[in-house]
């Protein structure tokens, strides 16, 4: 059985992957309704009916001018306001550096479309400047059967 680490599962947005990332979060919730009744779920213990399902994702990164979607690229795709295709995946190949053009996808574990609802500059003096960006689910998430690299 192998593992995956952390520094390999990335988030690619139109197809590329996010320049200088540093963390990746994918969440999926559910948003349920109480459905206890005297038929069911005795004992005094509550019921519960999944609604809808939702997801959601972000990228902490540091900022620059390297290889795939940077900030300035994020924020235009923001202001435009149209949903953006969003991929978890892990990063294809065993390059430590990043390659001309920037990191592919290889093993797929989500991915679906989603709204940019915020993006975060921070430019602490004498540090780094980053940027956060969040993403909210337009519709499914699909889950791509694979097998870990």
């Amino acid at each position: 059985m192998s593992k995956t680490k952390g520094g390999d599962l990335m988030i690619f947005v139109a197809g590329e992957s996010i320049a200088y990332a540093t963390s990746h979060t994918l969440s999926v919730g559910a948003d349920t309704t109480d459905s206890s009744n005297k038929d069911e779920g005795g004992g005094g213990w509550a019921s519960s009916d999944v609604n809808l399902l939702n997801w959601s994702a972000s990228s902490d990164n540091i900022m620059g001018d390297g290889e795939g979607q940077t900030y300035q690229a994020l924020l235009a795709l923001m202001l435009a306001k149209q949903p953006v295709a969003v991929v978890f995946a892990t990063k294809s190949g065993n390059a430590t550096n990043v390659p001309t053009g920037g990191w592919t996808a290889g093993s797929t574990y989500a991915s679906g479309n989603a709204l940019i609802t915020s993006l975060e500059a921070n430019a602490p003096n004498g540090e780094n400047a980053t940027f956060t960006v969040q993403f909210t689910g337009v519709g499914a998430l699909s889950l791509t059967a694979q097998s870990n690299p």
